[in-house]
């Protein structure tokens, strides 16, 4: 509350009158009036009543536009910036979201959806996220860039609702809005001999990442789970690599595996034979089974790897491209799909839909029994006896 006057020529007052409501169930939420004017004629009490009377009804109508604002919840910009708090806090979902994630999502919000941070968060609609995705189709975005934002959006609707910071609506207005993450390029691949030309040429040239590169096609590993794989981790006797951490190349730390479960890999006989070479039988609990490659603790697998693709003449793949030709290679060779799923740590079917589909698994000799061609007669040979 506020009031103040300025006593002007010929008995005049100007005057300010304003008010602040503020919710007492989110400080976050308020509303302003304010009215300002010029009375004359009037002796000192009717100007202090006058002002009251103002006073009165712009408190009156401060709470109105508080209450109507309590009910709709707060504004996106508090919203999104109580979600961030709570992402760090590890209270931000129901789920488990990695920090990286996490940062990407209110990052996305910050970016994409600046025009709505005045607004109350249970104003924007449908029409809203539909405006914001085409804008970013128009600026070239990428589909799967456009579906991250969208299921950003949806993450924090579902928290801020449950939080009941946003009143009045019970889903996200992205709910129902369809955006595909998925691509028509045909994915990054290389067949068995290219695979087999890759790592013979490494072994050759003597490359520093040689060891690392055979060893991801020989068990799948994503980078971090290779990069912290240790002594301890290796039972020869059982044939057995045991995963249970990974490094995380942004944050320089050793967090639980993609998936929080513990998994294990087969040691075939060439894989076997690898592990000898880098000097297992000699490795502490302790010791780190791959060489500390300062490129790679740098986060620069995949350029080193597309570099030394285009030396050898294979097609350009990036590091992660390792671990899926693990699982086609497997699925070509009639390895359950489940099987490779559980090796490989994947609890989504539909990830391994994608790499049967890249095998060529399902339509492997469907159109065998197509031929149209006429046959040719037997050639009929002439055998002359000569006297």
């Amino acid at each position: 509350m506020a009031i103040k006057t300025f006593l002007e020529a010929e008995g005049r007052v100007r005057y300010c009158v304003s008010w602040l409501s503020r919710s007492s169930m989110n400080r976050d939420i308020c509303a302003t009036k304010q009215e300002q004017g010029v009375l004359e004629g009037l002796d000192e009490a009717a100007v202090k009543k006058k002002l009251a009377s103002i006073e009165y009804r712009l408190r009156n109508e401060a709470q109105r536009e508080m209450i109507r604002r309590e009910g709709a919840g707060s504004k996106w910009l508090a919203v999104v910036d109580q979600w961030e708090e709570a992402l760090k806090a590890g209270t931000g979902s129901l789920t488990t979201i990695k920090p990286a994630t996490a940062e990407g999502y209110v990052t996305a919000l910050r970016d994409f959806t600046e025009a709505w941070m005045d607004r109350h968060a249970a104003d924007i609609t449908a029409a809203d996220v539909l405006e914001t995705l085409a804008k970013m189709k128009n600026e070239g975005y990428s589909e799967c860039r456009m579906y991250n934002v969208k299921v950003a959006i949806n993450q924090c609707y579902k928290w801020a609702i449950l939080k009941r910071l946003i009143r009045g609506v019970t889903q996200s207005p992205g709910i129902g809005i369809s955006v595909s993450r998925k691509s028509s390029k045909r994915p990054e691949s290389l067949n068995h001999s290219q695979i087999t030309h890759l790592l013979s040429e490494a072994d050759r040239q003597q490359h520093e990442w040689r060891s690392v590169w055979r060893l991801v096609v020989l068990t799948g590993l994503r980078s971090g789970e290779a990069y912290e794989l240790r002594g301890k981790d290796i039972d020869r006797e059982e044939k057995r690599i045991f995963l249970e951490r990974k490094y995380n190349f942004e944050s320089k730390d050793i967090e639980d595996l993609k998936d929080a479960e513990w998994r294990q890999v087969p040691i075939n006989a060439e894989l076997d034979e690898l592990l000898i070479d880098l000097g297992v039988e000699s490795k502490g609990p302790e010791d780190y089974i791959l060489p500390r490659i300062r490129a790679w603790t740098n986060g620069e697998a995949a350029r080193i790897l597309r570099a030394f693709c285009g030396v050898v003449e294979v097609p350009s793949i990036c590091f992660h491209t390792l671990r899926a030709l693990w699982a086609t290679q497997l699925l070509r060779a009639n390895v359950a799909q489940r099987t490779v799923m559980e090796m490989g740590g994947w609890a989504d079917p539909e990830t391994m839909e994608r790499y049967v589909r890249r095998a060529g698994i399902e339509i492997q000799g469907a159109t065998d029994k197509l031929q149209f061609k006429k046959e040719r007669p037997g050639r009929v040979l002439s055998l002359v006896h000569s006297a």
